[in-house]
């Protein structure tokens, strides 16, 4: 595994690659990644298959951004002032919900991971790129992002769950082919 890995700042390059999707990423130092959601380099630019699952394996191993502050900021929507709620980590959201210190805004972690599997685009960026921030109306929004058991939220939520799953790692099921194909022989 070593041979895939060079070091590469992220810090660096994060701000600029957000904005040029020709710059791919064919080396990576897993240590360089981002926990803060809108600090990450999109899974898109990971050109090489190998690193992009590698880099799914460690955000996903590494766990969600979840800082469970006393108090968020304040953000005034109309008259009113509104925050993000930590209990909105606890629930039906606690496994993909993630939070930006930074931006005051919330991301989609599987959807991160696995969007552009199944959908190109700029839909839904709110979760993987921009961030959401309307507090007034979050649950609903949160409710809607999810949305039915076939939509692309759900789908790249399967995809999380099974490359958490050892058994079910790409690498785990080539080596065991290949374990069986040289017994054969």
């Amino acid at each position: 595994m070593e041979k895939f890995l060079a070091k590469f700042n992220h810090s660096q390059a994060s701000s600029s690659m957000n904005d040029n999707p020709s710059s791919l990423i064919d080396d990576l130092n897993l240590d360089s990644l981002e926990a803060d959601p809108r600090k990450r380099v999109p899974i898109a630019h990971y050109n090489n298959p190998r690193i992009k699952d590698e880099v799914r394996k460690h955000y996903i191993q590494k766990g969600l951004c979840q800082p469970k502050m006393d108090s968020y900021p304040p953000t005034k929507i109309g008259k009113r002032v509104r925050q993000f709620c930590k209990i909105w980590f606890e629930g039906s959201y606690s496994k993909w919900l993630g939070y930006s210190v930074e931006k005051d805004s919330v991301y989609c972690l599987c959807c991160y991971l696995f969007k552009d599997d199944f959908f190109h685009g700029s839909t839904s960026e709110f979760y993987t790129k921009t961030g959401f921030r309307s507090w007034n109306r979050a649950l609903e929004r949160f409710r809607k992002h999810v949305g039915d058991v076939n939509s692309i939220h759900n789908k790249c939520f399967n995809k999380m769950l099974d490359l958490s799953n050892h058994h079910q790692s790409i690498q785990v099921v080539i080596d065991k082919h290949s374990q069986k194909v040289n017994h054969r022989t």
